[in-house]
């Protein structure tokens, strides 16, 4: 048929091991997106150069095949893969749009000058930012940005409930040093001294990183108040965090984009409480659906931010209500309206 746009999403799936975290999971889901909204769509897992090496001849096979590539590459692909990819585009007149999944592009380009070049001279690059686009726009003179939230396919209504007297703190994202267990595990020395170790816990969800898995085991076994509970799949991760009071995430990425799981918080009707990184104050109100505390040194106000939420169930409560009230701004619905208009 005349006319149909053929699409090919290009990313890390990780359908082969059901790897599941933020680059997976974005790439997925834009997947689903462009799958409700056009005739033709297809998708090339990269996790396949794991397994079969000249596997990257078919993906080179479908981008030359394809009219709009919707491009999530993480930092090797990027580094290595989409040189090919931009001289193919040019040759066979493909569309690249590229999804920013994190807050790394602007770090990672500062001495990648010819990466730079080809990254102005495609269709669009859609970071999760407003500051990020400015950043590019500024430093390296790249106007085809826009911005893209991530997003969540969601029809939920959270539980609003409080168990008084009881607090219950939740993490859930890719279980390793660079997200802040230092500070949950001297969170959890805090709540000890001040008596709260019986009225406040603390779960953990997520892969451990194989690197971190001795130093995450040796000090969670340290503490009864903390458990991990595995991987959440997806189709059980809102009913499952509406039983919580907050997130934590005291992440040491300082360029994190907007985390997966500060999303699945606010669908879920809780509040977070995170380290004032690079985009922080994009995504989470101060007070309102989340506390921030300093990135450098942030530990005595994680403590007393939590105390807070103890203390004072009323200001939980009000910051539940404000944390579902923000989750539409990251829903399929508005994701739709700009996928429309990028990829017309």
């Amino acid at each position: 048929m005349v006319g149909i746009k053929r699409i090919l999403v290009l990313g890390y799936f990780g359908y082969r091991t059901n790897q599941l975290d933020g680059q997976t999971v974005k790439t997925r889901n834009v997947y689903q997106l462009l799958v409700g909204n056009n005739e033709k769509v297809d998708f090339y897992d990269t996790q396949e150069f794991h397994y079969k090496k000249f596997s990257i001849f078919k993906m080179f096979a479908k981008v030359c095949c394809c009219s709009i590539l919707i491009y999530l590459p993480a930092h090797n692909n990027l580094r290595y893969v989409f040189p090919w990819l931009f001289i193919l585009s040019k040759l066979f007149r493909v569309k690249i749009c590229y999804f920013v999944v994190g807050g790394w592009l602007r770090e990672f380009l500062s001495n990648k000058p010819l990466h730079r070049w080809m990254l102005k001279r495609i269709d669009g690059i859609f970071s999760e930012t407003c500051q990020m686009k400015s950043e590019l726009e500024q430093q390296y003179g790249m106007f085809n940005m826009g911005v893209f939230p991530n997003f969540r396919f969601f029809d939920f209504s959270p539980k609003q409930q409080h168990d008084e007297g009881k607090l219950h703190l939740v993490f859930m994202a890719r279980v390793n040093k660079m997200k802040g267990l230092d500070m949950i595990f001297c969170l959890g020395d805090y709540l000890r001294a001040v008596d709260l170790d019986s009225k406040i816990d603390i779960s953990f969800y997520g892969p451990v990183n194989d690197s971190d898995k001795e130093y995450f085991w040796k000090n969670l076994n340290k503490y009864s108040f903390m458990r991990y509970y595995g991987e959440l799949q997806p189709e059980l991760m809102y009913q499952t965090l509406q039983n919580y009071d907050a997130m934590l995430l005291p992440t040491h990425y300082f360029t994190e984009g907007l985390p997966g799981s500060i999303v699945d918080a606010y669908i879920s009707g809780i509040p977070v409480i995170v380290t004032r990184w690079k985009h922080a104050t994009e995504f989470v109100d101060d007070g309102e659906t989340g506390f921030i505390v300093p990135f450098e040194n942030g530990q005595e106000e994680l403590n007393q931010k939590v105390k807070i939420l103890f203390d004072f169930p009323e200001i939980l409560n009000a910051m539940k209500i404000k944390a579902k009230n923000r989750s539409y701004d990251f829903s399929a619905q508005h994701a739709k309206i700009l996928m429309r208009n990028i990829t017309k």
